[in-house]
């Protein structure tokens, strides 16, 4: 792995946002040599943030941008940020059938946190080494 390397990406949080957003996250990662079972499981933790950025962060029709900022600071780690403009919805009970992506994120990621401020930035490391 090639330490002090990073990604940062934008998109229009649209329909269509996830697929480049995961494609060149996972080139990212390639170039990095993360094992390819590895990337696929941060591709797919990092994607169900990006799902959920789209689909809740901005309500009610209005769209902004999603941003993946990935680096991979040289301790054997990466760390992968997902942000997004809008506003941060916390769900009470829960919808049968829904609402497994942050425990997604959490069964792959060494740590997940969430930032509300400005948006909402949820940050996940990864254990690469």
């Amino acid at each position: 792995m090639t330490g002090g390397s990073e990604l940062r990406i934008s998109r229009d949080g649209q329909g269509d946002a996830p697929r480049p957003l995961r494609h060149a996250l996972d080139a990212f990662l390639d170039a990095l040599k993360i094992e390819t079972g590895l990337r696929e499981d941060i591709v797919l933790a990092v994607g169900e943030a990006i799902s959920n950025a789209i689909e809740h962060g901005y309500c009610g029709g209005a769209t902004g941008p999603v941003e993946i900022y990935a680096r991979a600071p040289g301790n054997q780690t990466v760390v992968i940020d997902v942000l997004d403009r809008g506003r941060f919805i916390e769900r009470e009970g829960g919808t049968p059938g829904r609402g497994f992506g942050l425990r997604i994120m959490r069964a792959i990621a060494r740590s997940v946190s969430i930032d509300t401020q400005d948006g909402t930035r949820v940050s996940m490391v990864f254990d690469a080494g």
